[in-house]
């Protein structure tokens, strides 16, 4: 009979396997090899090594907690631990790496070290990084034996261990941010859904009256981070805009103090009760208002601090001119706007980021076909030596029967953070698209075009990526490019 380790050797998955258990088996083996490195190397006489092997471990580390998140994914979706408390965090520490540096610093609270944090806080938070390091241990030591044995990919003891180390995790996280920065409280949360709302029916309503078109919003114009700011803060008269006002503004504003005076810019209220992103500027706001209030009511109501004829003229006759006022608003308007973007910069993207997946357009899914014929035009043969092609192409040649192609799997938003052809970094303004070709995700220049894929069952134009576009489909007419 062969020994254990024997067995356990035969039993080891292949490299080339694409399941879960077994990329994380090599995943884990690299970090173990990593420290046992660390641990045998004499620091004092050779500390560039050091500092290579910490690198390594680091991204060993962050690609292994990777594997771990999709298998919990995977095996425990609704028994993951609810983690509504992301939003409280500042914008600038929701990275990539953010759980990393979770699981650093509690590897260093249980040795002995506090990272920045002071020393009580420390300690008061030691059992609970002591607990989330053994619960990581057993998650390793349980997928290491999941991976070599033939059971079923997720067996019991897998799951609760799972289960408890994404309870730890998340327990720890919160708290352990909470100790280094500010975190929002319930009301700071509902003031920023408030300033949300706002802007959305900023923008909703700058739609239909023409100042902003879809494609711009779909396409998340640069100039959109500052225009919709600026639309929020007061509204250019009532009805259209004036046409003194459409040379200086960027975009005539046509929300806020006058439109939705019991908003998050509503000045009646108490100046506690204001968000703090407009608290600074309440000053300002309460001296631009009266210029651009016209007299009466509205549906038959006095709007909230309105502002009598004879003193509107009064106040009319502080300045040189019509224009001279109207750069007066412009540059209070534009300052305030660009203080937001200034001084609160994190909370603004924060905002913007919603705003934005709130209002663009949905994606259209698919639409198949049954007709059961399939365009030879249409087929395109993969490049074995293309970078960017994949084996998606050779898992999904089989179909339903009448020669139809199953679709790609589009590739998870979460794992991809730069666009994989221009190699650029997304954000708020450089959006996520799929190619419905391939199913990767690049950024709007690189699958700015359309295309009907008949092998996949698509007769319509969809978007594809430029890659696809030149090297995978056929020759065909110009068409033309999306937004």
């Amino acid at each position: 009979m062969l020994p254990a380790a024997v067995r356990k050797w035969l039993h080891r998955p292949k490299r080339s396997d694409p399941r879960l258990l077994s990329q994380f088996f090599y995943a884990d083996e690299r970090v173990t090899r990593v420290v046992m490195e660390i641990n045998g190397l004499d620091v004092e006489t050779d500390p560039q090594q050091y500092l290579v092997l910490l690198n390594q471990l680091h991204l060993s580390q962050a690609h292994l907690l990777t594997l771990i998140e999709q298998l919990m994914n995977e095996c425990i979706p609704k028994e993951r631990h609810c983690r509504d408390y992301l939003a409280k965090f500042p914008e600038e520490l929701l990275v990539d790496n953010l759980g990393n540096h979770v699981l650093f610093a509690a590897e260093c609270l249980v040795a002995g070290t506090v990272l920045e944090l002071e020393e009580a806080d420390g300690l008061q938070l030691r059992p609970l990084a002591k607990n989330l390091v053994c619960s990581l241990q057993l998650v390793r030591k349980v997928l290491r034996e999941q991976s070599l044995s033939q059971a079923s990919p997720c067996s019991e003891p897998m799951r609760m261990a799972l289960i408890r180390f994404d309870t730890l995790f998340a327990e720890f996280e919160l708290r352990y941010v909470s100790l280094l920065v500010t975190v929002k409280s319930p009301e700071e949360l509902y003031k920023q859904q408030e300033i949300v709302v706002l802007f959305c029916e900023t923008v909703e309503r700058a739609l239909k009256l023409g100042y902003l078109s879809q494609d711009m919003i779909d396409g998340c114009e640069p100039l959109l981070m500052f225009t919709i700011p600026r639309l929020a803060i007061i509204r250019a008269g009532r009805g259209q805009p004036r046409a003194e006002l459409t040379g200086l503004l960027p975009l005539p504003a046509c929300s806020g103090l006058l439109i939705y005076p019991e908003g998050p810019l509503g000045l009646e209220r108490r100046p506690e009760e204001t968000s703090r992103l407009f608290s600074p500027f309440r000053s300002v706001l309460k001296n631009i208002r009266p210029l651009w209030q016209q007299p009466g009511s509205a549906r038959g109501r006095v709007l909230p601090g309105a502002v009598l004829p004879g003193a509107r003229s009064e106040l009319r006759s502080r300045y040189s001119s019509a224009q001279d006022m109207i750069h007066t608003l412009f540059v209070c308007i534009s300052g305030v706007a660009d203080q937001l973007q200034t001084n609160f910069a994190s909370d603004l993207r924060s905002i913007l980021k919603m705003v934005f997946h709130i209002v663009m357009s949905q994606p259209e899914a698919p639409v198949g076909t049954d007709t059961g014929q399939e365009e030879e035009a249409g087929e395109a043969s993969p490049l074995a030596d293309c970078a960017l092609c994949s084996s998606h192409r050779e898992g999904n040649r089989t179909g339903h029967g009448d020669g139809i192609s199953r679709l790609p799997p589009w590739v998870p938003d979460s794992t991809c953070s730069r666009c994989p052809a221009c190699r650029a970094p997304f954000s708020v303004v450089r959006r996520r698209h799929h190619c419905r070709s391939c199913g990767k995700i690049f950024c709007s220049r690189c699958s700015q075009h359309t295309a009907p894929l008949p092998h996949y069952g698509l007769l319509k134009p969809v978007r594809v990526c430029t890659h696809c576009y030149t090297m995978h489909l056929p020759a065909r007419p110009p068409t033309p490019s999306r937004p």
